[in-house]
C-alpha cells in the first residue's frame, strides 16, 4: 500500500477554463509540500476505513452530472440536504455512541449532494464496490490522465469524457485512496493519489457549489480519513478546478 505524496505539478491554464465559462476565474493557488493524505490522517487521530477488492454489482454514472447517486441504498440522507446538522441512520463510532459526523470540530459548510458522505458505512461500501464493477476502458484512460488534462477534457471535450458521478461511488474511492489505498489499479489506473482524489471530490460535488478548505475539512473527517492543514487546502484547490471543469464543460 502506497502512501501518496503531494508533489508540485503544473494547474490547467486559466484561460482555457475562462473561455469555456465566460468569465474570469479567480482561483486559488494550491499549496505544495512533501505531506502524504495517509500520514495527515493518521496524525489527525483518524481511523482507517480499508476498502476490499473488486466485486458487487452495479453501474456507474458515465460522464453525466446528473445530480443522482447511483448505488445509494437504504438509509442515506438524500442528496438535496443541506448539509448541516445530525441526520439520522447515520453509522456510529466509538465516541460516545455518537457518529462520527456528529462529534465536535466539523466546519459548519454547505455540503450539498457531498451530504451523503452521512450515509451509513454499508451503503458507501456498497457504492463502492458499484463504482469498481461500473469500470470501463474509457474510464480508465479519463482517470490515467494528468490533473491539467483531466480538467481540460471535462470542461472543453465534455461530450466524449467517461468517469463516475455518483456522489456516493465518488466518496467511497475518495475515502478508500485517502487511507492509503490504490482502488482503480486492479482495473489499471496507475495514477498518483493526489490527482485521483481531486478528481473524485470535485464529481461528487455539487457543479455550483465551491469546494474549500473546510469543505475538505468537514467531509474527510465525516468520512472517517481526516484531512487538516495545507493537505486540505492543496486538495480543496484541485477539487475546485475540477468542479469549476464539469460546470463548463456541462453548462
Amino acid at each position: 500500500m502506497r502512501n501518496p505524496l503531494f508533489t508540485g505539478k503544473s494547474r490547467v491554464s486559466l484561460v482555457a477554463l475562462a473561455a469555456a465559462l465566460g468569465v474570469a476565474i479567480a482561483w486559488q493557488a494550491p499549496v505544495t509540500g512533501p505531506l502524504s493524505f495517509a500520514a495527515n490522517a493518521q496524525e489527525s487521530g483518524g481511523q482507517g476505513t480499508g476498502k476490499g477488492n473488486q466485486g458487487g454489482q452495479g453501474q456507474g454514472s458515465k460522464g453525466a452530472q446528473t445530480g443522482q447517486s447511483q448505488g445509494q441504498g437504504q438509509g442515506g440522507p438524500g442528496e438535496d440536504s443541506d448539509g448541516k446538522g445530525p441526520q439520522a441512520g447515520a453509522p456510529s463510532s466509538s465516541g460516545g455512541g455518537k457518529p462520527t459526523w456528529s462529534q465536535e470540530g466539523i466546519p459548519e459548510v454547505e455540503l450539498g449532494r457531498l451530504n451523503v458522505a452521512r450515509s451509513p458505512e454499508h451503503v458507501i461500501d456498497q457504492a463502492y464496490e458499484e463504482a469498481l464493477a461500473s469500470i470501463s476502458p474509457e474510464m480508465v484512460s479519463f482517470y490515467n490522465l494528468s490533473l491539467d488534462k483531466a480538467i481540460e477534457e471535462l470542461s472543453l471535450n465534455w461530450d466524449n469524457v467517461s468517469f463516475i458521478d455518483s456522489p456516493l461511488q465518488n466518496l467511497g474511492l475518495l475515502q478508500a485512496t485517502l487511507d492509503g489505498s490504490t482502488p482503480l489499479a486492479s482495473s489499471g489506473v496507475s495514477n498518483d493519489a493526489d490527482t485521483l482524489a481531486a478528481i473524485f471530490l470535485g464529481a461528487a460535488s455539487d457543479k455550483t457549489v465551491p469546494i474549500s478548505t473546510d469543505t475538505v475539512i468537514a467531509v474527510t473527517q465525516i468520512l472517517g480519513v481526516p484531512v487538516t492543514g495545507t493537505a486540505a487546502a492543496s486538495l480543496a484547490a484541485d477539487a475546485e478546478a475540477v468542479r469549476i471543469a464539469i460546470l463548463a464543460g456541462h453548462g
